[in-house]
């Protein structure tokens, strides 16, 4: 039982070897093969115009979308505190916090300072001031909950899926690196003999580059097209801020309005001058 035990154990140290030294193999042919093809000393092999373009595409949607996205949180949530807690939070899992915009801080500071201040004319502007300052606060978070859902998330989700087309063109590149080194060890085969037996390597490596090449070219084009559909939440970020600035538009012509008309316009000044009138007649 022992001899066999032992036996087992060389066999698996052998196989984990073997394995092993092929690693190594294949790590130091792709690093050749790419150190040669920088130098221009060797062939490689060159994707075909239309799966170039395909590629160029979607790394061009990827690259700005990533801008975008990033410019648009920006003017949602313009402090970067925020906005980092907001990423961790939506990390392990959790909603975004819902704060006070900085319009709605405003009409809260309005209203305590016209609350402090009632009894003036000063103080009875300011409390209509910061109520509609607070009416365009809730507007304006209308605007960043609705940006966030139809831009910002969609695009961070397609973002998230990249990873798998990424891995994949990562795949065929090593594959495309073990073809051309296979190719480029039968041009230098010194024998009729050598280069038939690397010959069935280069079969093997063909096989597996074109069988990874279609993988590969599917996922793009399915990216590519998803890309030209992600079209719609442009259109939907248009329509999210003009309903905003309308609403935001609206309330300000209406709050200017009631400021101006305010009732106690002018009225505490008269009473000051009027007490003051008074106690000069009684002296």
């Amino acid at each position: 039982v022992n001899m066999k035990y032992e036996d087992m154990k060389k066999s698996k140290a052998g196989g984990a070897g073997k394995e092993f030294a092929q690693f190594v193999k294949v790590g130091y042919n792709r690093a050749r093969q790419v150190t040669g093809e920088k130098l221009g000393t060797v062939q490689r092999t060159d994707y075909d115009r239309e799966f170039q373009d395909l590629c160029n595409r979607v790394d061009k949607h990827s690259f700005w979308a990533s801008m975008l996205t990033s410019k648009v949180e920006l003017v949602l949530q313009p402090n970067p505190a925020y906005r980092f807690e907001d990423f961790v939070n939506e990390k392990i899992g959790n909603e975004r916090e819902i704060r006070h915009t900085y319009t709605e801080q405003l009409g809260i500071c309005m209203l305590n300072a016209g609350s402090d201040m009632s009894s003036s004319d000063y103080g009875q502007a300011l409390l209509i001031m910061g109520d509609y300052e607070n009416r365009i606060g809730e507007s304006e978070h209308k605007m960043i909950k609705n940006a966030y859902i139809k831009f910002v998330k969609p695009f961070m989700e397609a973002a998230a899926k990249e990873g798998a087309i990424n891995s994949e063109r990562r795949t065929l590149t090593a594959l495309r690196l073990d073809l051309d080194a296979a190719k480029n060890r039968v041009r230098n085969a010194k024998t009729a003999e050598e280069m038939k037996d690397l010959e069935g390597f280069v079969d093997e490596a063909q096989k597996k580059f074109d069988e990874q090449y279609e993988i590969t070219r599917e996922m793009l084009e399915d990216r590519d097209v998803k890309n030209a559909e992600m079209v719609v939440h442009v259109e939907d970020l248009a329509k999210v801020q003009v309903e905003y600035f309308k609403a935001a538009h609206e309330l300000a012509v209406e709050m200017e309005k009631k400021v101006l008309d305010r009732p106690t316009k002018g009225k505490d000044m008269r009473k000051r001058k009027s007490s003051g009138s008074s106690s000069s007649d009684e002296e």
